[in-house]
């Protein structure tokens, strides 16, 4: 959509704020179709009174409504210091209107007449929310998806997580806007998906170290922490420094985990050095390697150590052979596909539940897949992603799934109960 000199438009800000996107009234002050942009004149109470613009900012003046009646969780946008910003309703009432702002993460009242529905601008129409959400592809924060949302610091800049707080998405408003129920407070909150990651790995049985990073479970949310004492007994105990709380507290094994952070849609290991990261690999050790070829992408297969060639290992297969097949076959392979062996071989004797991820011991590897059925008390159906098929298996022939992450055994699962 073009514009031309008197058009009342409305020019996006250049980037997010704390508050997000917001957008300012303004009139065309002269159209540069050939650099596609625009000179815009701003009301008298703006900073700026005129600057030129990307096209790609600008925007027509939103259609009127009539109704001033605003229901729970409506997308809304609120007149604040002469500019529309984003934000969800959360106390509707006649005249005055509670609106929160999620990536602030706060609540304040406006009266009926400074706020209107929300709009987007999306191939030269106007597009209420609820019918941009259908185009929504889906994710893992999907309607029912446990998560843990974040506790800022007011006090640091930006403001960064001090804690992490257990929670279900109960659906997603907008974009990227989310209603969360916390898991262990009868509390909602709408929140940004900046605010927001999925429940971590959960780590096998492990011990920590003293300084090592860790996230402690207290007062219904996991704090970062550091380990600064280990007290030996039959239930292993530990002293933990909460930075956050300026506080130093014992916490219990069970209420301790390995401290990771969610970045580019994955978990990878907290900046602080982990004892655990770098393992050596001797001559004569147990490990499981991997292979980038391809109908082999996804399996894990038994090997021993040989010895160290250059920087990769030799190793020998446990259950491959040479064509020939009189020897075990014998690899050099390099380091970031060998690990060491999984804490548990098999699954234990309790059943497994539906869509519980394990390894499947199929043609002298393990895979990893999805339990989709269980036939009986000692047999399940797994569903391999990679093939899109359904293979039976016995109960002996099945193991749990971990990751090996930041030199520790990780699995997905529930969150930990407390």
């Amino acid at each position: 959509m073009e514009f031309t000199t008197g058009d009342k438009v409305e020019v996006r800000s250049p980037d997010s704020s704390e508050e997000g996107i917001y957008y300012i009234s303004a009139s065309v002050v002269r159209a540069l179709p050939n650099a596609h942009r625009y000179t815009v004149s701003y009301p008298s109470n703006s900073n700026n009174l005129s600057e030129t613009v990307d096209a790609a900012r600008v925007r027509p003046l939103p259609p009127p409504f009539s109704s001033s009646s605003f229901r729970l969780h409506d997308c809304v946008d609120a007149l604040l210091d002469g500019a529309w910003w984003p934000c969800v309703v959360v106390g509707p009432g006649s005249s005055t209107v509670e609106v929160c702002f999620p990536l602030r993460r706060q609540v304040v009242t406006f009266t009926s007449s400074q706020l209107r529905p929300h709009l987007e601008w999306l191939s030269h129409h106007w597009v209420l929310p609820q019918d941009q959400n259908q185009d929504i592809p889906n994710s893992i924060f999907d309607n029912g998806a446990e998560v843990e949302v974040a506790q800022l610091n007011d006090h640091l800049s930006p403001r960064l997580p001090s804690a992490w707080f257990p929670a279900t998405v109960t659906k997603c408003i907008w974009d990227n806007y989310y209603l969360v129920n916390y898991s262990h407070v009868t509390t909602q909150e709408v929140v940004h998906l900046n605010h927001l990651r999925p429940c971590p790995c959960r780590a096998s049985a492990v011990s920590f170290c003293i300084n090592e990073p860790v996230e402690a479970f207290y007062q219904s949310g996991w704090h970062p922490g550091t380990v600064l004492k280990v007290f030996e007994g039959p239930v292993p105990k530990y002293a933990v420094l909460l930075p956050h709380l300026d506080k130093e507290m014992d916490f219990k094994q069970l209420h301790l985990r390995p401290r990771f952070d969610w970045l580019h849609d994955s978990w990878v290991p907290s900046s602080q050095k982990n004892p655990d990261a770098k393992i050596k690999f001797t001559k004569g050790m147990p490990v499981e390697v991997s292979s980038d070829e391809e109908g082999f992408k996804g399996a894990w297969f038994g090997a021993t150590i040989i010895g160290p060639v250059g920087t990769s290992f030799c190793v020998e297969y446990h259950k491959l052979r040479t064509d020939d097949e009189t020897a075990l076959l014998q690899e050099t392979i390099d380091p970031s596909h060998i690990r060491p062996v999984p804490p548990e071989i098999h699954c234990g004797p309790d059943p497994l539940r539906l869509l519980e991820e394990v390894d499947a011991y199929y043609n002298d590897a393990w895979w990893t897949g999805l339990v989709s059925k269980v036939v009986g008390k000692n047999r399940y159906v797994v569903y391999f992603r990679q093939w899109k098929e359904e293979t039976e298996f016995e109960h002996d022939e099945l193991r749990p799934h971990y990751d090996w992450v930041g030199g520790r055994w990780v699995r997905a699962s529930l969150a930990l109960e407390l």
